[in-house]
């Protein structure tokens, strides 16, 4: 079947078309709601509940963060509940922000951070020539991934979902999205697509944003991603919507360079502490825990998994 696989790219798709949305209203009242409710996202409590170290032990990238004074990390600031930039307070709020917060104030008693954004494509290379300490992005644990960097948690497993142009009665099953065009980003959510439906038709975007826009846009059949980046979303507009459709699972870890295992031990021990302690609850609640539609994880088991 690999090689009846297909793909397209969103240059492929005309990036530059005019969206053809006219016949959907907007409701502005949702837009505005959805946004003001993202924006005044208030995870404070959950960093200031957060553990710290009793000691940090000393290897290559560990020492190196320490000298420096903050942990850099690769992240995101325009995915709604996991990390978005507030026109309110001007701060990168969410759920994957909020873990690397954390990270950093288990290693500083206070959260010193940088963020270095970095494209699904360039995360490895960002890790492997130390351009940043750690990836903490909805960044899927992979087999192929988990050769070149390494991985610790994972934090967060979730599902994967499928959204459509509102009421669109072609898709209502897995099945239906054969033949269809389907926006996806690289990795995790493209190999679970593939895994459930064959002979879709992947059509790959660096940026989740660009899938959303694709979808409206009607440059595509559907979007597949985990079902919190959806809801997160698709909540925001009218002219789409999430379907009942789930499948497979995906595991979100912290990623590390491959040369330092240390920190990799260092990182889990970290996240045993957050979710044995409350914190990690505390900071889904408060974060992805509030978009409509994203569920309530379990906390995850810490079982280093490579992804196979």
């Amino acid at each position: 079947m690999q090689n009846r696989r297909r793909f397209l790219t969103g240059a492929a798709l005309g990036l530059g078309a005019i969206a053809m949305t006219g016949c959907r209203p907007i409701n502005p009242d949702r837009l505005t709601s959805s946004a003001n409710g993202f924006a005044e996202m208030d995870q404070k409590p959950a960093i200031e509940h957060g553990p710290i170290a009793d000691s940090v032990p000393s290897s290559p990238l560990l020492d190196d963060i320490k000298q420096r004074g903050h942990l850099k990390y690769s992240g995101a600031d325009s995915l709604p509940g996991f990390g978005l930039l507030s026109p309110i307070t001007e701060q990168t709020v969410g759920f994957d922000v909020g873990i690397a917060q954390l990270f950093a104030k288990y290693i500083f008693g206070e959260p010193f951070l940088k963020m270095i954004k970095s494209g699904v494509d360039s995360r490895e290379a960002a890790l492997q020539n130390h351009t940043v300490d750690t990836v903490i992005s909805t960044y899927s644990i992979t087999p192929e991934r988990s050769r070149l960097v390494n991985f610790a948690g994972p934090y967060l497993t979730i599902t994967s979902g499928v959204a459509r142009q509102m009421d669109d009665e072609r898709i209502k099953v897995a099945s239906d999205l054969t033949g269809k065009r389907v926006a996806v980003q690289p990795g995790a959510a493209e190999e679970s697509l593939h895994r459930e439906v064959p002979d879709a038709i992947p059509v790959r975007f660096e940026e989740s944003t660009q899938c959303f826009a694709a979808l409206q846009q009607e440059r595509v059949d559907a979007w597949s991603a985990n079902t919190a980046i959806l809801n997160g979303l698709v909540g925001t507009d009218t002219r789409t919507e999430v379907t009942d459709i789930k499948f497979g699972s995906t595991k979100f870890g912290i990623g590390l360079p491959k040369d330092d295992e240390t920190v990799k031990d260092f990182a889990n021990e970290f996240l045993k502490a957050i979710i044995s302690d409350g914190t990690w609850q505390l900071l889904w609640d408060l974060t992805a825990g509030k978009i409509e539609g994203a569920g309530s994880p379990t906390p995850p088991s810490i079982d280093n998994e490579d992804g196979d």
